[in-house]
């Protein structure tokens, strides 16, 4: 009779060994990752090569003055890549970024990447089809950031306001709330952006590493399309005007700089 039990004892302490084996796994797998680094992205906007400064009268291409007092847009997919091994690290897509350049602190995206060295970074410029059809949404994505129209329309993926005494408009106010995901109206635009001549992240394990990017406001004017304020100081819809301005500012972007620590 002795013999079964210790069998049974056998097989309980086989069971409860291989457990607690499997909650060690488990545990394991919840750790930070190993090896990561700190990268910080910047980014700057400037009116062609001077620094953005609300209120200050600039001129566009076509001799036009006009100060800002709002500039905005959203990022997300934001990838980091050697284009020499093909190494691509992928920010979570559902990662939005919104950043507002009268805001310091909102001017950085901190991210958390595997250490190893990265010469390209690409994002996307402005919100992902299923964020735009899923209603008013939280964190970056909250309506009280001023940057959501309605359910149907989706969101304003970038944002320019300010004043030029050439717009028609009353107190001469220029508007460009930038938005439309649907069909010929999609706005959203990839972006993909090589360093600085023999400039790379190097990221080490515990490190931080730091990319600078400006962003010209004057090419929303003057790029692909010749948008001038005179003829169009307002675009609060998704359509024709949207896009072209959309494929104007998609070229607004330049890696300045890398700092590696």
């Amino acid at each position: 009779m002795r013999y079964p039990l210790h069998n049974n004892s056998c097989m309980v302490f086989i069971a409860w060994y291989c457990l607690l084996l499997s909650c060690q796994k488990d545990a394991s797998a919840d750790k930070p990752e190993q090896g990561a680094a700190n990268l910080q992205v910047h980014l700057k906007a400037i009116v062609d090569g001077q620094p953005l400064i609300f209120g200050k009268i600039y001129k566009n291409a076509f001799g036009e003055d006009f100060s800002v007092k709002t500039f905005k847009f959203y990022l997300h997919g934001i990838e980091l890549i050697n284009s020499q091994t093909n190494n691509t690290y992928r920010v979570d897509k559902s990662n939005h970024f919104l950043i507002n350049t009268a805001d310091s602190s909102a001017s950085y995206i901190q991210l958390s990447i595997p250490s190893s060295v990265y010469d390209r970074i690409t994002f996307i410029l402005g919100v992902d089809s299923i964020s735009n059809v899923s209603g008013a949404q939280t964190g970056t994505l909250d309506p009280a950031k001023g940057m959501f129209w309605t359910w149907s329309t989706g969101y304003i993926m970038a944002k320019l306001e300010g004043n030029s005494p050439v717009a028609a408009t009353p107190d001469h106010v220029i508007e460009y709330h930038i938005g439309g995901f649907k069909g010929t109206e999609n706005v959203l635009r990839k972006i993909s952006l090589t360093f600085p001549s023999l400039q790379k992240v190097d990221l080490k394990p515990g490190s931080q590493s730091m990319i600078n990017i400006n962003a010209n406001i004057n090419t929303w004017f003057n790029h692909t399309h010749p948008i001038r304020i005179s003829q169009n100081p307002v675009s609060m819809n998704p359509g024709n005007l949207a896009t072209r301005i959309a494929d104007n500012y998609s070229n607004m972007f330049t890696v300045v700089e890398i700092v590696n620590e």
